[in-house]
């Protein structure tokens, strides 16, 4: 199990780029830290697909960040990541970050287009995906 309860998880630790002028880590970092962590996992789905054969192959189209509480330099971070909604063509990944101390800091979720950039147009999810994605989620539910 992961300190976050999710599928999957990532540690970042906070440098000194990713503090504002108050000392804490700037709002617009948590996106960052979301990128890592939705590479990693998307990757992993992929990696056996002919879907990488398109680079990239998704969009990122809606992107929020709920702050719960204050990270700051040097600290360690755990991110939790997880598929909380397929469609046809697009997905929802969750996230929790959570201080070494076990602290909610922030919440997340982004949704992704899969998208043939040659084609100019999204496609469909392969089902293949799709079921090696929920395999290795087992039971898990977002909050």
């Amino acid at each position: 199990m992961t300190q976050t309860g999710f599928p999957f998880e990532d540690k970042i630790e906070v440098v000194f780029r990713d503090i504002d002028a108050l000392g804490f880590v700037n709002n617009a970092v948590f996106f960052q830290y979301f990128e890592i962590v939705r590479i990693k996992y998307v990757y992993r789905f992929l990696e056996d697909s002919d879907v990488l054969d398109l680079d990239v192959p998704l969009i990122l189209v809606h992107a929020t960040c709920d702050y719960k509480s204050p990270a700051v330099l040097g600290e360690m971070l755990a991110i939790g990541i997880g598929v909380s909604r397929f469609g046809n063509k697009s997905f929802d990944l969750t996230y929790r970050v959570e201080g070494e101390d076990g602290r909610l800091i922030a919440t997340g979720k982004t949704v992704q287009v899969m998208y043939d950039y040659d084609d100019g147009c999204a496609f469909a999810i392969e089902d293949s995906i799709k079921e090696k994605v929920w395999a290795f989620q087992g039971d898990w539910q977002p909050d």
